[in-house]
């Protein structure tokens, strides 16, 4: 096949992610041809993504566009796209945090930044969000460490913990942390009454509803929440709502399966089986219950921005997250979230400055490392 119609990639995973990454010069830098090259390179639409390289799974089916930094504030650009997999759309509305944590591994072995021996700080500016997001990345002998202690829900193994500092990424989505002015609203959902939610953007835009409001435990498996037609309709007319109120309403209408806002429903700590088996997740071990829904699906692991939305929207007084969170959780930075796949922890902490509340910590754990890296070859021919 002629070199024109290949393109370079490294296949990396990032927390409970996976994505494929590209460099900006290699790629279109025009939305609708990147989009359209993306669709191409994923096999997409198609439920397998038989003909590329898409993983099948929201949680798999995602790209980075990694380029040279335009604020001063930073060190690389990233541009990240939800890749639809049954819809031929990409969503550049929302920034996949776990995948960030690669960002950092990617900067450094990719001589984006000259590496500092022990840990390499790595400003990451990301494009969707306008927001910085500080990575902490081991380095030994100037290269990324893979071998470490962390083990993280989801991921199998243990890994070199990554830190991501998100603590600069409030209003990421609107503009402002808390985007209805309130710590909980009285939301009239047409079809569906009258539901209390929390609205909170840090890192991504997230709405949190108790779970008994929407009708479920708090413990159920993802396929239980997406086998349930009633209950995801009901979680898609709040987020719709949401949608509206806070002005994406054009976004929202523009998509099959909008990813922005996310919708995590919330309970008391739970004893619960893991989605992915071995040990029950106990409620001792555990602050929060969670179950995240967005993108037409509900997520397997709990996503790495809405982590630390969530460890920020616990310490808002009066929210529905900290009404359910554990009492003995306020007085220590580190909070431990019950997911699908496991536990999370996110250290967060709210300061109150000018009679406002702003984000004084917002940071979380991740592993990440480089799978494979080669070319691929355009269905279409270049």
């Amino acid at each position: 096949m002629p070199a024109a119609s290949s393109t370079p990639f490294v296949l990396m995973r990032g927390g409970t992610s996976k994505g494929v990454f590209f460099h900006e010069g290699d790629v279109p830098a025009e939305r609708a041809a990147l989009t359209s090259f993306l669709l191409d390179a994923f096999g997409s639409p198609d439920k397998r993504q038989i003909d590329g390289l898409g993983g099948a799974d929201k949680l798999t089916s995602k790209a980075a566009i990694i380029g040279k930094p335009v604020r001063p504030d930073s060190d690389v650009t990233y541009l990240f796209g939800q890749v639809g997999i049954e819809a031929a759309e990409v969503d550049f509305n929302l920034n996949c945090g776990n995948l960030t944590a690669a960002v950092g591994v990617f900067a450094v072995e990719e001589g984006l930044i000259s590496p500092s021996e022990g840990h390499t700080s790595v400003r990451v500016h990301n494009l969707n969000t306008d927001r910085i997001i500080r990575v902490d990345v081991p380095v030994r002998d100037g290269s990324p460490v893979e071998e470490g202690s962390l083990a993280i829900g989801g991921v199998p193994g243990t890994g070199a913990p990554i830190r991501l500092d998100f603590s600069q990424a409030s209003g990421a989505i609107t503009g402002r942390l808390l985007p209805l002015g309130e710590a909980v609203t009285r939301l009239s959902v047409p079809n569906h009454g009258v539901v209390e939610v929390s609205v909170v953007d840090c890192a991504n835009l997230v709405v949190y509803v108790a779970a008994e409001a929407v009708g479920m435990a708090g413990d159920e498996t993802p396929a239980q929440i997406d086998q349930n037609s009633e209950l995801t309709a009901r979680l898609n007319a709040i987020r719709a709502e949401v949608a509206y109120r806070v002005g994406l309403g054009d976004y929202w209408s523009s998509r099959s399966v909008p990813s922005t806002p996310m919708c995590v429903v919330v309970q008391r700590p739970l004893t619960y089986q893991p989605y992915t088996g071995g040990e029950a997740v106990s409620a001792d071990a555990i602050d929060l219950t969670c179950r995240q829904f967005s993108t037409g699906a509900t997520s397997k692991a709990m996503a790495a921005t809405v982590t630390a939305c969530t460890g920020v929207a616990c310490r808002v007084p009066g929210s529905i997250t900290q009404r359910y969170l554990n009492p003995q959780a306020l007085p220590r930075q580190k909070i431990s979230i019950g997911h699908p796949s496991g536990i999370i922890d996110v250290e967060s902490a709210l300061d109150q400055r000018d009679g406002g509340m702003m984000v004084g910590t917002a940071a979380i754990w991740r592993t990440a490392r480089r799978i494979a890296d080669g070319r691929i070859y355009a269905k279409k021919g270049g």
